[in-house]
């Protein structure tokens, strides 16, 4: 009885590993990363789950080493095949139509366990998460599978039903041959041992899947030059503190600010010291703002503050402080003397009945304000 108790104590632990796992595949981020080229596929090539991503029309236009892997081709032979014909035998045109469907259809998600042949006939059981993409104006109609092999899983399963099983044949035979099932007892212990280190190497490849989706949420919302919020992420944390500030009644103001003759510094001194100048502003922006703002590079040499809980006098504060440490921030390029880059802010307070693009059109209009009249200074209206 204590090793009946003992199987399905691990059957039940296997289970909920099995679903935990899967959570943590589905929290993976369904939008394309708006990081550098480099970074994007050094995360996605070294991903302990095999992921794919399709175009609309089902195939493959980019697939890490894991899923090559898991279906023994070779990555060049990946890219440009329908993923559903590799997923599916040629015989089984019902299996092949369904993941097409599922492929191609509207933005959405879908969760689902197959099984299915690689190029070398070996069977594999996979869980899969599918995740459909709407295109946008910045990004095309987009699929992304995310594919991890459970068929070792699926194998423990077996072993364990079969434990089972020569566990009631032993209790049928425990008044025959009492030695006997000592002996095949001391075995199932030593089963069980084995699939109790099974499950401790499982939990240890979950906790690097979950760093390594983790990783991948950070890099995707996140400018790799400057270490602010992307603009995408950007339109995700305004639409939120807009719908939190009409709910509320609490003030909510924006920033918007752009570098001073950024593109005459670049033609001086060149791209390279133009990066240096926006990586080094990124710093003194956010070593300038409150914990609960948020900063983002807006493109190119813009950048933007959200700041909830604060009106337009507050913001104004908290843009003169940005302001003052840039100017004041010391450059040098060349050898010489040090150069001294400014920037103009316009602020606006969000009002209860304006739209996101209103907002930003306004603190816009502001920080061209200041270009007029004179650059190197914070501008505000009420309207």
């Amino acid at each position: 009885m204590k090793n009946l108790s003992c199987s399905r104590s691990i059957y039940s632990e296997l289970a909920e590993l099995r679903d935990k796992n899967k959570l943590l595949r589905n929290s993976l981020l369904s939008k394309c990363p708006d990081c550098g080229q480099f970074r994007f596929r050094e995360l996605f090539s070294n991903a302990a789950s095999a992921i794919t991503i399709l175009n609309k029309k089902g195939e493959i236009i980019f697939a890490n080493s894991a899923f090559a892997t898991i279906t023994s081709y070779d990555q060049d032979e990946i890219i440009g095949k329908l993923l559903n014909e590799i997923l599916v035998s040629e015989g089984d045109t019902e299996g092949r139509e369904y993941l097409h469907n599922l492929f191609c259809g509207p933005a959405g998600k879908a969760n689902l366990s197959i099984a299915i042949t690689d190029k070398n006939n070996d069977p594999h059981y996979i869980d899969m998460s599918v995740s459909n993409i709407a295109a946008t104006c910045d990004t095309p109609e987009n699929c992304i599978c995310i594919m991890q092999d459970v068929t070792s899983e699926k194998e423990a399963e077996h072993r364990r039903e079969e434990l089972i099983e020569e566990l009631m044949e032993v209790k049928e035979l425990q008044e025959d041959n009492a030695a006997q099932l000592a002996t095949l007892l001391h075995e199932l212990d030593e089963k069980n041992y084995a699939l109790e280190l099974e499950i401790a190497e499982r939990k240890k490849a979950e906790q690097k899947l979950k760093e390594s989706e983790e990783r991948f949420k950070n890099l995707s919302i996140t400018d790799q030059l400057t270490g602010l919020f992307n603009r995408r992420h950007m339109l995700d944390v305004a639409e939120k503190e807009i719908f939190k500030s009409r709910n509320t009644g609490h003030p909510l103001s924006i920033m918007l600010m752009d570098v001073d003759d950024f593109k005459m510094f670049n033609d001086t001194y060149g791209h390279a010291a133009g990066d240096d100048i926006l990586e080094a502003i990124g710093k003194i922006i956010k070593n300038n703002i409150r914990a609960t703002d948020k900063a983002f590079r807006y493109g190119g040499e813009e950048f933007m503050v959200i700041l909830p809980e604060t009106n337009g006098l507050e913001a104004i504060k908290v843009a003169e402080n940005i302001r003052i440490a840039l100017a004041e921030y010391e450059y040098h390029p060349k050898e010489g003397s040090p150069i001294h880059k400014t920037i103009s802010i316009g602020v606006a307070e969000f009002t209860n009945d304006e739209s996101l693009e209103k907002v930003i059109k306004r603190a816009d209009d502001n920080m061209y304000r200041c270009k007029i009249k004179g650059k190197n200074r914070v501008y505000f209206s009420c309207e």
